[in-house]
């Protein structure tokens, strides 16, 4: 090897004949592909390709953060044409290529993310080693953006891992640890933290020896085998996934690509690399694709202190959470308990006696248990989750949090209660917060005498799945507060919103109006199956009134409540969910709500006692390529997302947006509501709600900035002027 000094890499060979090549990508917190990476990267394989004294090459990473998160998403978005488009893929796909064909045996060795672009290369060399512990996700998420991986994944990896697992991984984005990753053949060794450095060594020390013993790659039953390794197994695979993602395909054109992409593998004599990079090269230009690029940079920021508080940034570092006190240890309060022991911090959770102190301890056993069972961990592993949470009924081992987190029943005067005896005990620097998701914090903050560091801390429910967090900013609330509490978010593994305290804060304000208004349909008669199924045809995860069920129907009772004076018409839908609460049909709770429910799953939809007819419209709205149930459900969000922004309840339109994808699962190829409103156009929308506010009644009265924009032809959004480009990886 040619003795070069590199920007990104640090190249040594040993005596054996060990290539290790050491990627530290200066100035990032995670290794990328870039631009100034793939050059050097270039030269050493050619360095390599003339080399006859080299026996093994060791690709790994010097950051203790990760392996490699991806390509740099930022060059990307700023590709310009097709044909940029097009060498920028094809130089990535040759430059892999090399790697596969050079003479000596390839090692990769992952620790932390190992995504995208970093998987791709990986899949060119010969061994992948993994350390078995929670920060290491090997995926090829590329879909989550709208694109395919591009360098070569779509067809090295269903020859790695089978058709079945590739599909899998390639169409839903997902991330898999060390050891799903091994138990699919992905990756030949998954080796503890505690033997990693040792493990490491011998694996390589058996290969320079020739006695590697490798396990066979994959464990598949012999039914998978005929599926994946013959024609007519692969058709049936094709066929099944081809209808799955059928409906799905209009939305996000690139499932279909992905799929192109993966067959034309199998297809002999067919340029399997060439339909991927043409593919990948269509989708670029694809709404799908620009949305949810726009979608990642705005996650990126918002989990950035300095998106929030500019000047309070230092509080974060000088003032780190690192024991979390929960007060309940409820659904949510062991949720969050359970979360915050899992990413590292001291967890003290207290209830108000022993006997609920024992439930507790059940509860967080149980979801521990289920983690456990779903990671495979072992035994010590379980233990060790368990010993960082301690649930009590003793006041004293709250003394020392740095945060509290209340998670109780939502009742004004008892939370209050609970903040004034809180303040009592803690310091003077500890945060207190509530996880209420509609009453006040400005009313709570009364009963402290430090409103300075009281916030809210909205989770959402179920804690594990759910990557939304809404801190909500009261009047008092300092800059320094929100600064240490988005940085805990981010430690949580969770997205930050800053909402000011306005009732329902942003999603669930946003969230209702669109709930409400199904509720009004059925109430005239609307069919509640067409209805959800009509949703779900727009984006959404599922049905508003499969949503309800899943809330349950108590919940949206107090929401509306809470609601009631910043919306109009939430009265006789309040009226019905009295009237199906008091009848015991709470949801899915209770196994009946809008629907049966037999063991976690809905059934038939429950006929209710309803004697209107749906409302007739005259056909005067403009095109705006919805339905007319479809457009019934989504203006109301639509124009409540406006009044939260003309209100200032969050004040950046992306991070509206950002927060009803990531709290409702408001369709995320749409990029959120308020790009939804650009996309009709303002003069379309406001027209629209015109006649619906004619036909319906004043819940459809047009927000006051959208009738001005309309008159100026504006647009919350210039074009991409949501691609801020400061985030730049595919995790």
């Amino acid at each position: 090897m040619n003795n070069v000094t590199y920007k990104n890499f640090t190249v040594t060979v040993d005596a054996r004949g060990v290539c290790q090549i050491v990627l530290d990508v200066p100035n990032r917190p995670l290794n990328v592909l870039d631009h100034s990476v793939m050059t050097e990267l270039a030269s050493i394989v050619s360095d390599l390709e003339t080399s006859d004294t080299i026996k093994v090459v060791v690709f790994r990473s010097s950051k203790e953060s990760g392996y490699l998160a991806g390509a740099d998403v930022s060059a990307i978005a700023n590709i310009q044409s097709p044909q940029h488009a097009a060498r920028l893929i094809e130089n990535g796909q040759l430059l892999f290529q090399r790697i596969e064909w050079l003479p000596m045996k390839k090692v990769v060795v992952i620790h932390g993310p190992c995504l995208g672009g970093g998987l791709e290369m990986a899949l060119a060399c010969d061994y992948i080693i993994a350390r078995d512990n929670s920060s290491t996700k090997i995926g090829l998420p590329e879909i989550k953006l709208g694109v395919i991986p591009g360098w070569g994944g779509t067809q090295r990896l269903p020859k790695r891992v089978g058709l079945q697992n590739s599909l899998s991984m390639i169409l839903q984005g997902k991330h898999l640890d060390a050891k799903e990753a091994l138990n699919i053949g992905l990756v030949d060794r998954a080796i503890p933290p505690e033997d990693w450095a040792d493990g490491v060594e011998q694996f390589i020390d058996n290969i320079v020896s020739g006695s590697l013993n490798c396990s066979p790659r994959s464990h598949r039953k012999w039914t998978t085998r005929l599926l994946d390794n013959t024609s007519l197994g692969r058709a049936i695979v094709f066929r099944a996934t081809g209808k799955k993602i059928a409906a799905k395909t209009k939305a996000f054109p690139a499932l279909k690509s992905a799929l192109k992409a993966i067959k034309s593998a199998y297809v002999r004599g067919k340029d399997g690399f060439f339909v991927e990079r043409t593919e990948f090269t269509k989708l670029l230009s694809t709404p799908t694709c620009r949305n949810l690029l726009g979608l990642f940079f705005a996650r990126e920021k918002a989990r950035s202190p300095k998106t929030w508080t500019v000047d309070s940034v230092r509080a974060a570092h000088e003032m780190p959470i690192q024991r979390v006190g929960v007060i309940g240890a409820g659904a949510m309060g062991a949720g969050i308990g359970q979360l915050a022991a899992l990413r590292g911090f001291d967890v003290v959770i207290k209830e108000v006696n022993e006997d609920a102190a024992t439930q507790g301890r059940r509860r967080i056993d149980v979801l521990i248990n289920s983690l456990a069972n779903r990671k495979g961990w072992s035994d010590f592993q379980r233990r060790d989750l368990t010993q960082k949470i301690t649930v009590t009924c003793d006041d004293d081992l709250l003394r020392q949090s740095d945060l509290i987190v209340e998670a109780i029943v939502e009742r004004m005067e008892t939370k209050q209660a609970v903040f004034s005896e809180l303040d009592a005990m803690v310091g003077q620097d500890t945060i207190l917060a509530t996880n209420t998701s509609s009453l006040s914090v400005d009313t709570m903050a009364m009963a402290v005498s430090r409103p300075a560091n009281f916030g809210g801390l909205h989770f959402f429910n179920p804690v594990q799945r759910m990557e939304l967090v809404e801190i909500v900013q009261g009047k008092a609330t300092s800059d320094a507060t929100v600064s240490r509490l988005v940085a805990f978010v981010r430690a949580m593994g969770k997205t930050p919103i800053v909402t000011s305290d306005s009732p329902g804060f942003l999603v669930n304000r946003v969230l209702f109006p669109y709930l409400g208004e199904a509720i009004l349909m059925v109430r005239e008669g609307y069919d509640v199956a067409k209805i959800d199924k009509e949703l779900r045809r727009f984006g959404m995860p599922m049905g508003p009134l499969e949503l309800l069920d899943q809330i349950g129907l108590d919940v949206a009772l107090h929401v509306a409540g809470s609601l009631s004076e910043v919306l109009s018409g939430v009265e006789p839908v309040v009226e019905m969910l009295q009237m199906m609460v008091d009848d015991g049909k709470l949801g899915k709770k209770t196994n009946a709500g809008f629907y049966r429910h037999s063991n976690g799953r809905r059934g038939e939809v429950i006929e209710l006692a309803i004697s209107t007819q749906p409302k007739k419209f005259a056909e005067t709205f403009l095109d705006d390529s919805l339905t007319p149930i479809q457009r019934r459900l989504v203006y109301p969000m639509l124009a409540e997302a406006i009044k939260c922004h003309e209100e200032r309840v969050v004040v950046e339109a992306w991070a509206i947006d950002l927060a009803m994808v990531l709290g409702t699962g408001f369709a995320p190829h749409l990029g959120g509501p308020l790009h939804v409103a650009d996309s009709i156009g303002v003069q379309t929308l406001l027209t629209n709600m015109e006649f619906l506010q004619e036909q319906c009644g004043d819940r459809f009265a047009p927000p006051a900035t959208l009738t001005r924009m309309a008159k100026e032809d504006g647009s919350f959004f210039e074009t991409d002027d949501t691609l801020d480009h400061s985030a730049t990886t595919t995790n």
